[in-house]
Formats: structure tokens, sequence, C-alpha cells
């Protein structure tokens, strides 16, 4: 036995067959979010979106090297925190602000010696107190 479903318009338009086995069915449950914040299926699953689209970056919050190489400590709208490579940040919006919160227009003139924290913070990086203005 059979059922067509009424797929969504980004399915249509990869022509996903909407017929399917009953076998391969199952109930949908929506997800509670009281329990379970912030799972998104659409941030798990591909359903037509633009690869190159920038809306799982919340911002970037720090970076770190590694000999010649940078990294990028990447806050993501769902709460998960990564590091990634300059690769995957080169082309980010969130970059570009965070280049100017850390006073340098080109990420190769970032600090070295530790991560750095955003201009304009409210602690002093040396003792982790509220700085005096």
């Amino acid at each position: 036995s059979t059922y067509t479903l009424d797929l969504p318009d980004a399915l249509k338009a990869r022509r996903i067959n909407p017929t399917f086995h009953i076998s391969r069915l199952h109930p949908h449950y929506e997800n509670d979010n009281k329990l379970f914040p912030h799972r998104d299926a659409k941030a798990w699953y591909d359903f037509g979106f633009d690869t190159e689209a920038e809306w799982l970056v919340d911002e970037i919050i720090g970076h770190r090297w590694d000999g010649a190489r940078v990294e990028f400590e990447v806050r993501w709208n769902l709460g998960d925190t990564t590091w990634e490579p300059y690769a995957n940040c080169k082309d980010l919006a969130a970059l570009d602000l965070y280049l100017d919160a850390m006073g340098v227009k080109d990420w190769q003139k970032l600090a070295r010696h530790r991560q750095a924290e955003p201009r304009g913070s409210d602690l002093d990086p040396r003792s982790k107190k509220p700085q005096e203005h």
C-alpha cells in the first residue's frame, strides 16, 4: 500500500517523488521547544536553501593562531561554538565585524600572542575585572 504526500515546493522543485510505501511513513511529532530548544529541522536538512547563505552564523567571538594558520571561534545561531579555519570564514560578514571590533582591516594583522578580545570589551584582559572609565 502506498500514500501520495503533498510535499513542500522546495522538495517538489528537487523532483522528489511524493509517493511512498506505507512502511516508510512515520507520524510527525512537533519539537517541544521547552525540552529541546533550537532544534529546527531546517538547520540539519537541506530543503533547497542556498548553500552559500550565512544564515547559521551568529558572530565570530575569538581567534587563535596555529603557526601561520588562523582559526576563528564561530558562534552559530543554534548556540553551538566551533573553531573554523579562515577558508570557512573569509566571505562572512561576521568576519568583517570581528576584524573591525579588533581594530584591524586584515586578518593577518590579528594578535598572535593570545586569543584576543574584541575592542570595547568591558573587561580588563589582564585581570578580568571591569575597566575603570
